[in-house]
């Protein structure tokens, strides 16, 4: 199962450069629509391989047992499969018999990093599956309430103001959450060794999605695709 998980993350991961190729192509020469339904496109595919990457890491050689795994798959939601994983692997890294009580009986700094942890669980990544719901099931541009019968305001505009950096610096993101576990689940000592590093990664990638404006990337990229078409008229 860990080798089958694999090998479709490892074609949604081509998906996924293939995608930004042509999304950068449709960006370059002022294509809206295209770069609209590319942007969609790769939202889907990041977040189908969320999906798949916790699959891969529940069937990591050493990390969960039988038991353990069914209690991952048999979850509702994405979110909770991932917020699972993440419990089992501390209660089993730091000897805690009840989930219930991970926060009472971590000490300071494993608990702190637990926090951290679970809070991008349910701020990034479950904006970003709240999204991909939408679009799998073709919202694309309208997304509505639950019941089908009003529009929802707060994820429409997010649909609408997904560009390529912000689904970039999340598919980083989502890399090093997933390292963090996948260390946790496998061996504490790798894990507090390289949490510090790991977590600084996704610190970074928060600043710079925050710091650098898809509209001067726009521009960046429709004045390279200008200048190449002039090279090439001369040539």
């Amino acid at each position: 199962m860990f080798l089958l998980h694999n090998e479709n993350l490892k074609l949604i991961e081509k998906a996924i450069k293939v995608d930004q190729r042509d999304l950068r192509n449709y960006i370059s020469t002022q294509d809206d629509v295209g770069t609209y339904i590319y942007t969609k496109i790769l939202s889907q595919l990041i977040n189908s391989w969320s999906e798949v990457k916790v699959l891969k890491m529940v069937y990591e050689p050493s990390a969960f047992d039988n038991n353990e795994i069914h209690e991952i798959l048999s979850t509702r939601s994405l979110r909770e499969r991932w917020e699972t994983a993440l419990n089992i692997a501390i209660c089993k890294a730091y000897g805690i018999q009840n989930s219930n009580r991970i926060i009472n009986q971590l000490p300071f700094t494993p608990r702190t990093r637990y926090q951290a942890i679970i809070a991008l669980i349910n701020d990034d990544l479950l904006k970003a599956i709240e999204v991909r719901n939408r679009i799998a099931h073709g919202q694309w541009k309208y997304a509505f309430t639950n019941d089908l019968r009003n529009i929802n305001s707060e994820i429409t505009g997010r649909l609408r103001h997904e560009n390529i950096i912000e689904l970039q610096f999340k598919y980083e993101l989502f890399k090093s959450l997933a390292q963090i576990i996948h260390d946790l689940a496998v061996s504490r000592p790798t894990f507090e060794r390289d949490f510090d590093k790991n977590y600084q990664r996704i610190e970074q990638q928060k600043l710079n999605l925050h710091n650098r404006s898809f509209e001067n990337y726009k521009h960046q990229m429709i004045e390279k695709y200008q200048r190449g078409l002039i090279k090439k008229h001369k040539v």
